[in-house]
């Protein structure tokens, strides 16, 4: 019988500031900090909302 390998997970972060409409591609780690990766340029709007989803988060630029 052959073992396959479980889904991976979405990650809840991700998942919440897509759910709010944020156009973010993924969320990494940086120096246990996370780092946001928009799919495009933020509005300063953007990056308020992220900021409040998710406190103390780097953006990338």
């Amino acid at each position: 019988m052959r073992k396959t390998k479980p889904a991976p997970k979405p990650d809840d972060r991700l998942t919440a500031l897509r759910a709010h409409g944020l156009r973010v591609s993924a969320i990494s780690q940086r120096d246990d900090v996370p780092l946001i990766h928009w799919q495009r340029p933020p509005t300063e709007a953007e990056r308020a909302q992220a900021n409040i989803l998710l406190p103390g988060a780097l953006h990338d630029a």
